[in-house]
């Protein structure tokens, strides 16, 4: 009796198994599928821009005007120049099809790591100097994780159409402050170091502190780390 109730949970135990195991399965190869689609689409609509700009159609042009000889010369080399144009924009555009490699180095080991990566969408249509400008604006504009992991520079170091490599350099010494009091309508916040990120609003009013104090709290007090943090608050609502 206890073998075959044994048997039984066993083999219950078994097709349960084998139905996640099915689910899952069929839920990869569905996100693959969709994965895949998306990325046609998305080498569609890059196409489809590129000939609504009259990229690709320029170029189709300027490469039949080439063979038909050296009649009409004015406007063979009108059509060239054109033509070259059209190609120079193909070319230098980061595609859906193009190898993304992410280096990181770490300034305090000496470590370089490299992966390949998909293509970011926000990459995809950009030239050289679009992905440049990009790369500054990341910078000027760093999340908290970046800006407490230490990202110092962020790099382009190869472009073409079928190849761009970027790379973050971290230095996780150049995070001198973690916080940042500043004084917000009469009351004091506590950010994160990068001065944006709300660490908490302290409910510390300004109104009773010291000329010095209230002045420094305008323009923001930077704070090394949560023990110098919980001290200074202390300080000011005692």
């Amino acid at each position: 009796m206890r073998y075959k109730k044994a048997v039984t949970y066993f083999l219950g135990f078994l097709s349960i198994a084998c139905i996640f195991t099915a689910c899952y399965y069929f839920s990869y190869k569905q996100a693959l599928k969709e994965f895949n689609e998306n990325a046609v689409e998305r080498n569609n609509d890059l196409i489809k821009e590129l000939k609504e700009q009259g990229y690709l159609n320029n170029t189709a042009n300027a490469a039949e005007a080439k063979t038909t000889g050296d009649n009409g010369s004015t406007g063979k080399e009108e059509g060239s120049e054109a033509g070259d144009t059209a190609a120079s924009a193909v070319t230098n555009a980061v595609l859906p099809t193009t190898q993304y490699t992410l280096q990181t180095y770490d300034m305090k080991t000496g470590s370089l790591k490299e992966e390949e990566l998909p293509t970011p969408s926000y990459l995809i249509g950009l030239n050289r100097e679009e992905v440049m400008q990009y790369l500054k604006e990341y910078l000027a504009d760093l999340s908290l994780s970046e800006f407490e992991k230490g990202l110092v520079s962020f790099e382009l170091i190869s472009f073409s159409k079928d190849n761009i490599v970027l790379r973050k350099t971290y230095n996780s010494d150049s995070v001198e402050y973690k916080y940042f009091l500043k004084a917000v309508d009469g009351y004091i916040v506590a950010y994160y170091g990068d001065q944006k990120t709300v660490y908490n609003y302290t409910g510390v009013s300004v109104e009773n502190l010291a000329l010095e104090d209230r002045l420094q709290l305008e323009k923001g007090i930077f704070v090394k780390d949560l023990d110098e943090l919980y001290a200074i608050l202390e300080n000011y609502s005692s």
